[in-house]
């Protein structure tokens, strides 16, 4: 987990997560320094979520979101499905793209849910197929994450589409779609201006 100083233009701090055992660990290094963490990706963080209570991270395989204090702890904030993206806490619960299962999640901490389906198009209006073998590129992809509000959000997927979300009524108010190329999702929303 790297911070970025915007008027520095460059990273000022870091901290290397891993794990020993069933413990997270974090140790900080200096990004400018020229000994750091190894080149490794085993947890595949892709998201970071910053409020007053300190700094929530996830990965495609932390499998739960973790939470980083100003003492350099590291505990589980709350067990996620492997294979997600943008997780964080919202409201009484956590919000987060189920990717794995092509479905945007909400889930309360008495675990009671409002799941979204990824939108998807005919195979034959889609371009790109067929050129990744991993099937890393493909539709429905859910990627990208924002909170509109307490009722509504956005999410992203492939190929790049954001889709508007109703929690309270479960359903998808609408969807803009900026290519049909799977090879392109979105991977981070934010409500401008930002506050």
């Amino acid at each position: 987990v790297l911070v970025f100083d915007l008027t520095q233009r460059k990273f000022i701090w870091g901290v290397y997560v891993s794990r020993n055992g069933d413990q997270w660990v974090g140790q900080p290094f200096n990004p400018d320094a020229s000994s750091g963490p190894p080149f490794a990706n085993h947890y595949h963080l892709n998201n970071v979520f910053v409020d007053k209570s300190g700094v929530y991270f996830s990965g495609l395989k932390t499998d739960a979101i973790l939470f980083l204090d100003s003492e350099m702890h590291i505990t589980e904030f709350c067990g996620l499905p492997s294979g997600t993206h943008n997780a964080r806490p919202f409201l009484d619960g956590v919000l987060f793209n189920d990717t794995a299962h092509d479905t945007v999640r909400y889930v309360t901490r008495e675990g009671k849910q409002r799941a979204f389906e990824v939108i998807s198009f005919e195979v034959d209006q889609l371009d790109g197929t067929g050129l990744d073998t991993s099937n890393i590129a493909r539709q429905c992809f859910a990627r990208g994450l924002c909170v509109i509000n307490k009722r509504f959000i956005a999410g992203g997927s492939s190929p790049s589409t954001i889709s508007i979300y109703d929690l309270a009524n479960g359903e998808r108010l609408g969807s803009v779609n900026l290519t049909m190329d799977v090879r392109n999702a979105i991977h981070g929303l934010e409500v401008w201006p930002f506050q």
